[in-house]
């Protein structure tokens, strides 16, 4: 960190932000002797010596106010016009020696070098694990400095910048970054944050962890598929036996969900290759699912057949699929019957039924049963306890609108603009 100001004149630089609540009922928490210390990175015990030679040389006051957001009173310092003139030169020097000043005063403005060049071994090494972390955590959940070296919120989290993110992992030894993001990784477990977790332990390099994470939680804990999820699942191994299925469906069914469907149906074909009948029936409806999606609807019937009858008829979920591909195929009385099968053998639990029940609506209105569309829509409907659904709006209107009912083809088609996700998986 560059010495060209002395600590009372940053502590001046950094008060001369605040005047304007020099006269509120609360201050901001910036301008005690802990919001000092923390802004400027330097000991409270720092900040107290250097507070009180700016009160005797009279460029700084001293008050009792309360704390935005506290409770109590705290004493608080604010520039006098002795102070503000001090100020105003400080930064007329700054600008003359060309001196960025808003590093001395903010971390999330440092840059990296300048920053970390100026830490102790000690102080680098909680940076350092700061840093590894990609998304806000606990303060306390690293050691404690005797500088406050970290930016902090009100409710004690820490979110590191950018640019301190991408820099200072690469002036610390691999060995102690593996050591970090090991720290990181066990941060995440008790939080449930999955993917967080399986980035780490990569990172870690504890590969065995990461597989048995994977193959036990699925995609489905790791909150939205996206592309970077694809490429930290990609990068999990596939080297032990026991969770090499349950891994290669993960990476295939992320895939899928991300629209890569090449990298989809090579993991699924790895997995269709396997001599267990699980990994295959899994293979067949990653398949068929991307077929569906690519527009190959017989091509899709056909895998999803093969696995029902893997599976002995499959579960609900699978039979939904299977009727939702008959459907897209133009196979409707196939689909109507099917479903109306599902229905007989107690339909399952509640978004199971809405399904059954937007599909069968689905069927009636491609067969030009607007009534029956209607019926099974407003079913559909019941079961997810009136939900707001776009989709299913759409096809309420659609359905009204055959049967002449103008008005209400409109209320619905006005409903379904205002919703912008659909709640029922097509």
């Amino acid at each position: 960190m560059s010495s060209s100001l002395t600590v009372g004149e940053r502590i001046v630089l950094q008060l001369a932000q605040y005047t304007k609540f020099i006269d509120s009922y609360d201050a901001p928490l910036d301008v005690s002797q802990d919001g000092i210390a923390a802004a400027l990175r330097i000991s409270r015990a720092h900040a107290a010596i250097e507070l009180k030679k700016l009160k005797e040389s009279g460029e700084v006051m001293e008050k009792l106010v309360h704390i935005k957001k506290g409770k109590t009173k705290r004493k608080v310092y604010f520039l006098t016009s002795p102070g503000e003139e001090r100020a105003r030169k400080v930064r007329q020097f700054a600008e003359s020696e060309g001196i960025d000043v808003q590093p001395f005063l903010d971390i999330k403005k440092c840059k990296g070098p300048e920053l970390w060049k100026g830490l102790s071994d000690e102080q680098k090494g909680v940076l350092a694990q700061a840093c590894v972390f990609r998304r806000p955590f606990r303060r306390d959940a690293l050691p404690e400095t005797t500088v406050s070296l970290l930016p902090v919120s009100p409710e004690g989290m820490v979110d590191m910048p950018m640019e301190l993110r991408s820099y200072v992992p690469t002036q610390v030894s691999p060995v102690l970054l593996k050591q970090y993001h090991s720290m990181a990784a066990d941060y995440w477990l008790p939080l449930g944050q999955y993917r967080e977790r399986l980035y780490h332990l990569m990172k870690a390099g504890r590969k065995r962890e990461a597989e048995m994470l994977l193959a036990s939680k699925g995609v489905a804990s790791m909150g939205t598929p996206d592309r970077e999820l694809l490429d930290i699942v990609m990068a999990v191994s596939t080297e032990h036996e026991r969770y090499r299925g349950r891994v290669l469906y993960a990476q295939a069914e992320t895939a899928r969900r991300t629209g890569n469907h090449e990298l989809a149906l090579m993991k699924a074909k790895e997995l269709c290759s396997s001599a267990s009948d699980k990994e295959r029936h899994d293979g067949l409806i990653v398949e068929a699912l991307v077929l569906r999606e690519k527009g190959d609807n017989e091509g899709s019937v056909e895998r999803l057949r093969r696995a029902a009858d893997m599976a002995d008829g499959g579960g609900i979920e699978l039979q939904c699929e299977l009727s939702e591909t008959l459907i897209r195929a133009g196979h409707h009385a196939e689909a109507k019957e099917l479903l109306e099968r599902l229905l007989t053998q107690g339909g399952g639990d509640g978004d199971q039924l809405e399904r059954i029940f937007f599909q069968l609506g689905s069927v009636c209105l491609c067969c030009g049963d607007a009534e029956g569309a209607v019926r099974y829509f407003s079913k559909s409907r019941g079961a997810a306890r009136n939900k707001e659904n776009g989709e299913l709006y759409l096809r309420l209107s659609d359905a009204y609108g055959l049967m002449g009912m103008t008005e209400k083809a409109e209320e619905y088609a006005v409903r379904a603009k205002k919703v912008h996700t659909p709640n029922v998986s097509m």
